[in-house]
């Protein structure tokens, strides 16, 4: 089905500061494409080139804890299919997939299961033993958490994840921003498709089905050209990111645990694979 990849939207928004505080305007940058986008917050959160380093840290571990129990194995090795980081926070912003996909995520090349069912007792640590060998309290990848104190880093993502909601929430209701959604909608009504926003057209439950029909595609298509003509990306991630900035420092403060904590896990994800 159609997937808006925006995890904020799931929770509530954070109430820092009031409307009087919002940061004003600037004149917005073009962006086209919203693939490479980067935000402030980022720094404070795991992107997804942070994901699949720290995901290759725990799958060397792991390894190094399977041989160590006389069980080793190799997965096969991650690729960089993942969507970036910020590319679908506007909603679908690239021409090719909306012609090829409608509003639906391809599919990505992952593995369907990470380790063979004969290793996944001691991967999760539901064996206390095995030739002999003691395995690690909540197995191997129980061992890999801890190295990668990824336990801590979870408990102190909850503020920029907080915060990153809020950006999203208070930036879709800056004038300029506002004033671009409009006339993205009005484009849209130019090419015969009425939504008032691109979250009610990615949301469309008319594109729930598990593969995407020609209205999707053609929908997605016009959407995303709308995009580009009115400069919607340029526009809103600009907004965001003034107000992303005014956040970062209201709450340095109480960002730098985070931030530190980040650094923490990436500087032993990156020690488990050498690097």
């Amino acid at each position: 089905m159609a997937v808006l990849l925006l995890p904020l939207l799931s929770a509530c928004s954070a109430d820092t500061a009031g409307p009087g505080e919002t940061p004003g305007p600037t004149a917005a940058r073009r962006l086209t494409d919203s693939k490479a986008l980067e935000l402030p917050l980022d720094d404070y959160l795991l992107t997804t080139v942070d994901a699949g380093a720290l995901a290759r840290g725990r799958d060397s571990i792991m390894q190094r804890c399977l041989t160590g129990l006389g069980a080793p194995y190799t997965p096969k090795a991650r690729g960089n299919t993942d969507i970036e980081t910020n590319e679908r926070r506007y909603g679908l912003a690239d021409a090719e997939l909306a012609k090829q996909h409608g509003y639906h995520v391809p599919d990505m090349d992952k593995r369907a299961e990470d380790y063979p069912s004969s290793l996944m007792p001691l991967v999760t640590g539901e064996v206390t033993t095995y030739n002999g060998a003691a395995v690690p309290q909540g197995g191997c990848i129980g061992e890999a958490q801890r190295e990668l104190h990824e336990t801590e880093l979870q408990d102190a993502l909850d503020l920029p994840h907080k915060l990153n909601m809020e950006s999203y929430t208070r930036s879709q209701k800056a004038p300029a921003v506002v004033k671009a959604t409009e006339e993205w909608s009005n484009c849209m009504k130019e090419s015969g498709h009425t939504y008032p926003d691109p979250l009610a057209a990615i949301n469309d439950k008319e594109f729930s089905a598990a593969t995407p029909g020609a209205h999707e595609k053609e929908v997605a298509l016009a959407d995303v050209l709308c995009k580009q003509k009115v400069n919607l990306i340029g526009i809103w991630s600009d907004a965001e990111s003034e107000y992303q900035r005014f956040l970062i420092e209201s709450n340095s403060n109480a960002l730098a645990g985070p931030l530190l904590a980040k650094q923490k896990t990436m500087s032993a994800a990156k020690a488990a694979t050498g690097q």
